[in-house]
């Protein structure tokens, strides 16, 4: 099913993502978060057909050099991403993708790494199938 624009908790294998809160505050790393840390809201809005933007705490995410930043400067416009439903992942799981469609969000294995942007490995399957370092579960925020 297709997000609607709002505010959303994203997780990978249970552990939620948030960013990086290092200096200089620009830009920020997306990361996925240790366990116990409070989970960060993020907006998830809706551009077009399957398109989103996804931004937290009014930093745009964009990657750069394969790499998933929350960007606070000025600056080019926030990227688009495709937010494809995993039928396979279960209800709420996604897959995030760039325009292009072949690279996407991959979450590392430990906490407080950063999120990647990569070439996605996707098994030749009806419905197709990720692993679940591909896959994101975003829980709407009410």
């Amino acid at each position: 099913m297709p997000l609607k624009t709002g505010y959303y908790y994203i997780q990978n294998r249970e552990q939620y993502l948030g960013h990086s809160d290092e200096e200089p505050v620009i830009p920020q790393r997306v990361i996925v978060l240790p366990g116990g840390v409070q989970a960060p809201k993020w907006y998830v809005e809706e551009v077009g057909d399957g398109q989103y933007t996804i931004t937290i705490d009014k930093a745009r995410t964009r990657a750069v050099q394969d790499k998933v930043f929350a960007v606070t400067d000025l600056g080019p416009p926030p990227e688009v991403w495709y937010i494809i439903p995993d039928e396979r992942g279960g209800e709420n799981s996604y897959v995030i993708t760039t325009e292009e469609r072949y690279k996407g969000w991959v979450a590392p294995e430990a906490p407080e790494d950063q999120i990647m942007c990569q070439e996605l490995i996707v098994g030749p399957s009806f419905p197709p199938f990720y692993p679940p370092n591909e896959t994101f579960q975003f829980s709407r925020v009410w």
